[in-house]
């Protein structure tokens, strides 16, 4: 095995694949939830509240309690399946990098220290294991973040631009 080959990384990341795919999808769903509830409270406050529409004002109660317990399930999921995904990976890693370490002849353990070698062994797998989970969805989710915010950004302008120039055509 190349010290610098990716490839067992994403071979044994591959063996997961499901459990991988549903706690990025639960991520995802999580994370524009989070961005959405902000805008359906405040259309909440600023609409429904003022309308005095009580039955409207009930139904958008449940739907935003849905949302919310939704919102909880996904983080769940996403919370115990990742670590489990996380513990999957390291679990496999540590089979093939103690078998590898197994087959290394005495002379290579004449001069290292058994214990540094297994202990660098195990917390680095340990690591590792955690990137698939926090990693992949930290660096989504902050782009998504940053992606709807800059979007937000442009239609407050765009909007403060043409309530500018349609006053001063007035």
């Amino acid at each position: 095995m190349n010290k610098y080959d990716s490839s067992f990384f994403f071979r044994i990341t591959v063996l997961i694949k499901k459990l991988f795919l549903i706690d990025f999808g639960c991520a995802v769903l999580a994370g524009l939830l989070e961005l959405a509830f902000p805008l359906a409270v405040s259309k909440f406050i600023n609409e429904l509240l003022p309308g005095q529409d009580w039955p409207l004002i009930l139904l958008a109660c449940v739907v935003l309690l849905s949302i919310y317990a939704l919102n909880t399930v996904l983080n769940y999921v996403v919370t115990y399946w990742g670590h489990m995904l996380g513990i999957n990976i390291e679990t496999n890693m540590r089979e093939k990098m103690f078998a590898h370490l197994q087959k290394l002849s005495f002379r290579f353990f004449d001069n290292r220290k058994t214990g540094h070698l297994n202990g660098h062994l195990t917390n680095d797998l340990n690591d590792i294991g955690e990137v698939p989970h926090y990693g992949s969805e930290d660096v989504f989710i902050a782009v998504m973040t940053l992606n709807w915010l800059s979007l937000e950004e442009y239609i407050a302008v765009f909007i403060r631009y043409n309530t500018v120039t349609l006053n001063q055509g007035s």
